[in-house]
């Protein structure tokens, strides 16, 4: 069964500079859910990342409500946010983030070190979630020894190893060649699958396959419909 874990009430964001202002996402009302992978879609600069930003409690919108498993938390102070965030959400990057002087492993334990797990237990859970995407021989590995499938790969268990409810992507397969892409795409859905909402923010159309659920974005505006495929090549 899904379950809504996310929903934006009449949410926009607005930046302001001097008397000029700049609608970065017009008025939306939408929700996730989990068991689903969810797409975001939408040319350079229409509006999503603003979008997966809001949705991930990393900015707060102009206007509107936010809640996150039915609490309202769009007023929450930045701090009680990033704790949220470190709890209950996990993070995937394009261009993956990863501590370059750390190992795969050490580099997946981060998140757990942050709440305070001890080490012995962060290295565990680490290690589980380096199997879950199929890297266990690669757990001794600095990033500059891995390929970028094998970094995206360790970014999604970092992401996953504090169990959160949601796991949030930004272009996480822009940097990726197609066969890696496909990869990648198929641990995401997997992860669905096993009961999270999996957000993924992309301007590739050929992700659509991989989709439960896709949101375009075009101009700040949230839709159900593309309005024209050439804006994404």
């Amino acid at each position: 069964m899904s379950e809504e874990i996310v929903r934006l009430e009449s949410v926009n964001k607005i930046y302001k500079t001097g008397d000029t202002s700049i609608t970065a996402l017009a008025e939306t009302t939408i929700g996730f859910e989990s068991n689903k992978l969810t797409l975001i879609m939408g040319p350079s600069g229409s509006g999503k990342t603003t979008l997966l930003s809001i949705v991930g409690c990393v900015i707060y919108p102009s206007h509107g409500k936010v809640f996150y498993k039915d609490k309202e938390v769009t007023k929450l102070s930045e701090n009680k946010l990033a704790d949220l965030r470190l709890h209950d959400i996990g993070f995937v990057f394009q261009q993956f983030n990863l501590l370059e002087p750390l190992t795969a492993l050490e580099n997946v334990m981060q998140p757990l070190l942050l709440q305070s797990v001890s080490k012995k237990e962060a290295k565990e859970k680490a290690l589980k979630a380096l199997e879950a995407v199929n890297l266990s021989d690669r757990i001794h590995n600095l990033p500059k020894k891995l390929s970028g499938g094998q970094k995206q790969r360790v970014s999604i268990a970092r992401a996953l190893v504090t169990n959160p409810t949601m796991i949030l992507c930004d272009e996480p397969t822009a940097s990726l060649d197609a066969k890696s892409a496909a990869i990648i795409m198929e641990e995401l859905k997997d992860l669905a699958r096993e009961g999270k909402a999996v957000i993924i923010v992309t301007h590739d159309l050929r992700l659509r396959k991989f989709a439960d659920k896709i949101i375009y974005v075009e101009e700040g505006k949230v839709s159900n419909s593309i309005q024209n495929e050439e804006d994404y090549k």
